[in-house]
């Protein structure tokens, strides 16, 4: 195959760390299993020319965001 599409699912952990998840060939899969995570996830799309990456889309981002003051309250 000279040109393949990979799906990566990425789970952010912390304020600035993303670990990857899994990642898949099949578009629904990947989208159905990042859909049911809870956390913030990023679904990339990587697209792969003669064995090289030629390109990352973000497809979707979903999740609540994490922020250093999320949880701070100040009176």
């Amino acid at each position: 195959m000279i040109r393949q599409e990979q799906y990566e699912i990425w789970v952010q952990n912390g304020l600035a760390r993303w670990d990857m998840l899994g990642c898949f060939r099949d578009l629904d899969l990947a989208s159905t299993v990042a859909t049911n995570h809870s956390a913030r996830t990023r679904l990339i799309c990587l697209t792969f020319e003669y064995g090289k990456m030629i390109s990352q889309d973000l497809v979707r981002e979903q999740g609540p965001v994490t922020t250093p003051f999320a949880f701070s309250s100040y009176s």
